[in-house]
């Protein structure tokens, strides 16, 4: 049996669901939509600030001029001023490669190295001839424009032989930097880099998710049967805030939750008419899956169709079955009766008018183990069972304690309740790894807490760590 749930650890890391993924991306992202919500916001702040620090303003000095030769002559005037205009244009990056006329020009202005870059541009078959400079500084920008427009022809001659330069426009000193700084921009950026990130976030979380999502799983992963669904239990809104009881003598409880927890009846019928079993034991692999609800109400499903019932609480770390039916707490339990002292009739209440008897737990303790191995627990089943059609064993998650394995030595059956997107693959096959070495049969699991839609269910009822335990 180890092997089995061993090579299904192995099989299962090949699997990709893709459906699965992209339904966990739109859960992810519901249930931390107001987390991205503040991450986005906190990104759109943060780059707008970053960039507003490391801001720095460039200005662009530019002159617009009319470049002709020396030569004067009308026959050749218009040929020599292009032919002239456009060898400027392909000399003009050797000129600046060379560093002449960036050492007159820093000359001119009395420093070692030009504070801006230079550029120059053509236009196509023209004579106009577009010189730029951008600096930090506005003025020096207009200095160093200056500078260049009246050393160029000097060093162009050098190359091209004598040219004059005629002035047609110019923007004079800058007076508002050629590069202004947005703050919507920015925030623009930055937003789409939050969204981007809270993508990243929610891919990862998605893909790092490894959870039981529909009843197909279970054969995959677990190789085990389905015993059922049970849907998400959703009420209409009341005024009040009394607290809804997820049992199926609760009138407001939705019908489909009804018809599922009848197929789970069922199926437990015919385990037991098929091998004869009458004591089943529920538990899952961690808290909060709903295990103590889900005992209850195959518990009350079993009394519905007839048959004598008792309802054992054997959690007894944490007795929660008399909070799940509303019932007040007993000083008589479960721990008495195994321990001898109270007789199973002194220590069971009747649940309402259902036909379903309630061995609640009463003080919890911690050290469990010396009160559920031994024949005094052997003795307790049998006598349970001599009472009833049928025994239903809340137990604490088995993946968590060796309460339910203890349990699980006396018991027919064992029942696996495996809430829908909510506990690791491996720890559940690590629960199942753990009851199944008791010898135990597992008659199946059943998904619980399904969601019909994408929005996170949410967390309800009694647990070990949060305190709370779905249905």
């Amino acid at each position: 049996m180890d092997r089995k749930y061993n090579e299904k650890k192995e099989n299962r890391e090949g699997l990709i669901d893709i459906t699965g993924i992209l339904d966990d991306l739109i859960k992810g992202a519901l249930h931390m939509k107001w987390r991205f919500l503040v991450l986005i916001l906190l990104c759109a702040g943060l780059f707008c600030g970053y960039k507003r620090l490391n801001y720095s303003p460039y200005y662009v000095a530019s002159s617009t001029f009319t470049i002709s030769s020396s030569i004067s002559t009308e026959s050749s005037a218009t040929y020599m001023d292009n032919a002239t205009a456009n060898q400027m244009a392909k000399t003009f990056p050797y000129i600046l490669k060379s560093g002449v006329l960036k050492d007159i020009v820093a000359q001119d202005l009395g420093v070692q190295s030009i504070p801006g870059k230079i550029k120059a541009d053509v236009m196509k078959d023209t004579n106009l001839f577009t010189l730029s400079v951008t600096a930090d500084d506005p003025k020096m920008a207009d200095k160093i424009l200056k500078s260049v427009v009246k050393n160029y022809p000097t060093v162009a001659e050098f190359v091209i032989g004598s040219s004059q330069l005629t002035l047609m426009d110019e923007t004079g000193v800058p007076t508002a930097p050629a590069n202004p700084f947005s703050f919507s921009h920015e925030i623009k950026i930055g937003i789409l880099v939050g969204i981007a990130l809270c993508f990243i976030l929610d891919l990862l979380f998605a893909l790092g998710k490894n959870t039981v999502r529909k009843e197909e799983d279970f054969k995959k992963m677990f190789s085990v049967k389905s015993l059922g669904i049970l849907p998400h239990a959703r009420f209409n809104k009341r005024r009040s805030n009394v607290q809804e009881l997820v049992v199926l003598d609760n009138p407001r409880l939705p019908r489909n939750f009804l018809e599922a927890t009848r197929t789970v009846r069922r199926r437990i019928e015919r385990a037991s008419k098929e091998s004869g079993m009458r004591s089943f034991l529920v538990t899952s692999a961690m808290p909060g899956e709903g295990k103590s609800t889900v005992s209850a109400n195959i518990a009350l499903a079993l009394a519905m169709k007839g048959h004598k019932v008792i309802l054992v609480d054997a959690d007894l770390r944490n007795p929660s079955t008399a909070k799940v039916l509303g019932m007040k707490e007993q000083s008589i339990g479960t721990l008495e009766v195994i321990k001898g002292e109270a007789s199973i009739e002194e220590a069971v209440q009747p649940y309402k008018d259902t036909g379903v008897m309630i061995l609640a737990g009463s003080n919890p303790i911690q050290d469990t183990s010396s009160v559920l191995s031994g024949e005094n627990m052997r003795h307790f089943i049998k006598e349970l069972e001599k009472q009833a059609d049928f025994v239903i064993i809340d137990t604490p998650p088995s993946a968590l304690l060796s309460d339910a394995a203890i349990v699980a030595q006396y018991v027919d059956g064992a029942v696996f309740v495996v809430r829908q997107d909510y506990t690791d693959v491996d720890q559940i096959l690590d629960g199942m790894e753990i009851l199944s070495g008791s010898g135990v049969t597992i008659n199946g699991c059943i998904l619980n807490d399904v969601n019909t839609g994408t929005a996170q269910s949410s967390h309800y009822g009694h647990g070990y760590h949060a305190k709370a335990d779905a249905i």
